[in-house]
């Protein structure tokens, strides 16, 4: 019996992979339609930052709802719901070229995204623990660098055959697959089990409530944390292509290749960071040197040009996906934490994080709108990158060593 629980986990995997990386996809393929929907609507840079900035907002508000209710509903049906609501959100948004219509299916995008977001830790902790957990972690949150990635290196091409609106219409129907697919394999194993089987005495002297959560200063340290990393992925995608073409003289296709760097470089940076981080047995000192990397890395891409702004690229790209697996295992490994636990700390996270992206891209058109440039909102996101490497460093060390709780 013990044995068919180890070798399930295979399967709950690559389908909750999967679902990572269609959000991605989904949330970033708007960057490389950006111009067009522009264009073609008659919109604002504004208008269209939102379609991407909504996302954020709206995802923030269902992750603490997700991570609030699936201690009831069970894991599987919030993930499973999660996915479905997402295909079927992406579809509506490539239905019509009318503005709020189209909104109107981001925002039931972002409904599933929200609730599907925190079940990629917390379902991943029922199956998996130890190191095992931070390297499947660390995989399974690159799937946002894959699935952001493959958005900018595929978008215009298929945009370019077919149009941007079923472009979004394919996107959502490939999500539909894996949400059935979701459906029919996911399900459940018993948190209490989990518990007994695979944790030590020592390690649940107590469980910790929810309002207990909700007051640890982790908790919010790392949800504004998580905010800088979050508000440059925004930011990213949605602008920088843009900005390449107006600035630089690019090509719409090449400048999203260019920016698929970032998240190439992210995919291996994921993994990376979790294979580090299972060798050190810390946390905060790879969080401090991912937002150095974040900062830096978006002021480089954006004031230099030529061979050199690719090395900020690949700088913005460990800055923007390497502290994944350890910084959403840190909640995972803090004392009387459980599996609905950690869903619901980091669906707080997630909540808080996430409205400053809704928030970003909001900043930028702004600031476009005074100065006739993307360059000054991008530069300031630039330096709130550096959040992520001053914040960590007030959190409790959780890493097995650790010294007496702390470095």
């Amino acid at each position: 019996m013990q044995e068919q629980k180890q070798s399930y986990r295979w399967i709950i995997a690559p389908i909750i992979y999967s679902g990572a990386i269609m959000m991605a996809l989904i949330w970033n393929s708007i960057g490389p339609m950006m111009l067009t929907i522009i264009e073609e609507l008659q919109i604002s840079f504004t208008k269209a930052g939102l379609l991407s900035g909504v996302v954020a907002f709206v995802l923030g508000i269902f992750a603490f709802i997700s991570g609030s209710i699936a201690g009831r509903i069970g894991l599987k049906i919030t993930t499973c719901t999660g996915i479905t609501v997402m295909a079927i959100g992406c579809i509506i948004s490539g239905l019509t070229s009318e503005y709020m219509v189209m909104m109107s299916g981001r925002i039931i995008f972002a409904v599933g995204a929200g609730l599907f977001f925190p079940m990629l830790g917390a379902i991943i902790m029922q199956w998996f623990y130890g190191n095992e957990l931070l390297i499947v972690n660390s995989i399974n949150f690159s799937g946002s660098a894959v699935g952001a990635a493959v958005g900018l290196a595929i978008t215009v091409p298929i945009m370019i055959a077919f149009g941007w609106r079923p472009t979004l219409i394919i996107y959502g129907s490939v999500c539909g697959v894996i949400a059935i697919l979701s459906w029919i394999f996911l399900k459940d194993r018993q948190p209490d089990q989990v518990i007994l089987e695979e944790k030590s005495l020592s390690e649940i002297t107590y469980e910790m409530t929810a309002t207990e959560v909700f007051k640890l200063k982790e908790t919010w340290l790392l949800s504004f944390a998580f905010a800088a990393p979050v508000s440059v992925s925004v930011v990213l995608p949605t602008f920088l292509p843009a900005y390449y073409v107006q600035m630089r003289g690019m090509s719409m296709t090449v400048a999203s290749y260019w920016v698929s760097v970032v998240f190439l470089i992210g995919i291996p940076a994921a993994i990376l960071g979790g294979i580090m981080g299972v060798k050190a047995g810390l946390r905060k000192p790879f969080l401090i040197f991912n937002g150095l990397m974040l900062g830096v890395g978006v002021l480089g891409a954006v004031l230099f040009s030529g061979t050199i702004s690719i090395l900020f690229l690949i700088f913005a790209g460990i800055g923007l996906l390497f502290y994944t697996g350890i910084f959403f295992t840190i909640p995972m490994e803090l004392k009387g934490m459980t599996p609905k636990t950690t869903g619901f700390m980091i669906g707080i996270i997630t909540c808080i994080g996430m409205q400053f992206g809704f928030i970003a891209p909001i900043i930028v058109g702004w600031i476009e709108a005074i100065t006739g440039s993307l360059k000054g909102g991008l530069l300031f996101y630039g330096f709130f990158g550096f959040l992520m490497a001053i914040l960590p460093i007030f959190i409790e060390e959780t890493g097995p060593n650790a010294k007496k709780g702390r470095i």
